[in-house]
């Protein structure tokens, strides 16, 4: 079971690195300092404004029960957390129905036209309660990643392990250096 465990958040992780990455060149974009040569003449501010798409469709991906559920997953390797985890999800909540009918109308998906421009405009109105609880978020994930350490001190060897099978699986190298750039091999 906690090997299980163990893989799954092997998964968020690298799936957060990748909502992580967004995040930073979203920012970057807001901040002016994302020059990307285009065809159309977009601005900086245009690609933040789509990027905040595949940002928040992360997020969802990362909460939602029916995705990596990282309530859960770290509720049960992080248990020591748990009401820390359940305080930042009671903060989150009330972002939560916005945030997954984005991902579900706008998102990773797109649904007909009215609904498609309505979440958008939802995600604009409530602008600030999201950035709410990507904080929260974030936060809560900071927490978490410097209990690692301590609290999962069997996760690099579940890493190399698991990577080990998935090369001799698919016959191919896994590159260790790159999940050391993830931070979860030493």
């Amino acid at each position: 079971m906690r090997r299980d465990a163990l893989r799954r958040y092997l998964v968020f992780r690298v799936k957060l690195i990748e909502m992580l990455d967004i995040a930073a060149v979203r920012q970057a974009a807001v901040a002016g300092k994302l020059s990307v040569p285009n065809p159309v003449g977009r601005l900086p501010k245009d690609f933040a404004d789509s990027l905040r798409t595949p940002h928040l469709s992360w997020f969802a991906l990362l909460i939602d029960k029916n995705g990596m559920d990282a309530i859960r997953l770290w509720s049960e390797l992080f248990p020591k957390h748990r009401p820390q985890i359940n305080e930042t999800w009671k903060r989150i909540k009330p972002a939560w129905d916005l945030i997954r009918g984005f991902r579900n109308k706008a998102g990773f998906h797109a649904d007909e036209p009215r609904a498609f421009f309505r979440a958008r405009h939802e995600v604009i109105t409530h602008h600030q309660e999201l950035a709410v609880a990507l904080e929260d978020f974030r936060t809560l994930f900071s927490t978490i990643l410097y209990a690692e350490a301590a609290e999962l001190p069997d996760f690099p060897q579940a890493v190399d392990e698991f990577l080990d099978e998935m090369e001799a699986e698919h016959h191919s190298k896994y590159s260790r250096v790159e999940f050391k750039r993830y931070l979860m091999i030493p």
